[in-house]
């Protein structure tokens, strides 16, 4: 089940698209299969794919928000949207997805799960 609020899937939508990109563009360059059985490709896309993941998060999640005054104790109250995924501010997920590129590259050379 996922759980986001606002625009926070596109933690998950920017890794799918760079991924099918940077699939299309190596096939094209390399030959038909290369993608798969190379292992820089995909950390490529999770490392490239947190660009656009910390730029949209802090953009979105930078807006000031909305005081409002409540007329009964005349306290104030601040609505602000947050984008997120799993309760965490979508321009965190850039440093998971790098650390989850260069994971990935270790078991992809052979450092890890040998």
């Amino acid at each position: 089940m996922l759980i986001w609020k606002g625009w926070g899937i596109l933690a998950i939508i920017c890794p799918l698209i760079c991924a099918l990109l940077i699939e299309f563009c190596v096939d094209s360059l390399f030959g038909s299969g290369f993608y798969q059985a190379a292992s820089w490709p995909l950390p490529l896309a999770f490392m490239l794919s947190a660009i656009p993941v910390l730029f949209f998060g802090q953009k979105l999640n930078k807006k000031p928000g909305r005081i409002v005054i409540d007329p009964e104790n005349n306290e104030k109250l601040v609505l602000k949207e947050t984008h997120s995924l799993f309760w965490v501010p979508l321009q965190y997920w850039s440093i998971a997805l790098c650390g989850l590129s260069v994971w990935i590259y270790l078991a992809n050379i052979g450092l890890i799960y040998q």
